[in-house]
Formats: C-alpha cells, sequence, structure tokens
C-alpha cells in the first residue's frame, strides 16, 4: 500500500485524536471518517471511560452516531 500526502495527513490527524483521549483517561484511539474524495466527514476518539463503556470511534462513525 502507498500513502500519499493527504493519507498521511489523516492519520496524523487519528494519532492526535489519539493522544486527546489519553489525555482525557481513555484508551489511545482516535478515528477520522474520509470521504473518496479526501474530505473529512466525521471524526472521534476513544470515550469508553469518559462517555460509555461501548463508545469505539470507528463503531460510532460507522453507525452515523454523532461525535460528542
Amino acid at each position: 500500500m502507498v500513502f500519499n500526502e493527504q493519507d498521511l495527513r489523516h492519520l496524523r490527524r487519528c494519532v492526535a485524536l489519539a493522544e486527546e483521549a489519553l489525555a482525557g483517561g481513555d484508551m489511545a484511539f482516535g478515528s477520522v471518517l474520509v470521504s473518496a474524495e479526501g474530505a473529512v466527514l466525521a471524526e472521534d476518539h476513544n470515550r469508553i471511560h469518559s462517555h460509555e463503556p461501548t463508545w469505539h470511534p470507528e463503531i460510532a462513525l460507522a453507525d452515523g452516531r454523532p461525535s460528542i
């Protein structure tokens, strides 16, 4: 798999979101939902401690649940 600069920018944002989660006492996971054209549609980080035990950003984004 080859990553372009746009891919790397989105991956860096995932890392930043994971750092936010970790700083908030959650596990370090971040997710960014991106359209085929590269537009960010939604983003969030893990909130299993600060919101609810089942809040995982990849599931929330896939289900269309809003970010908190």
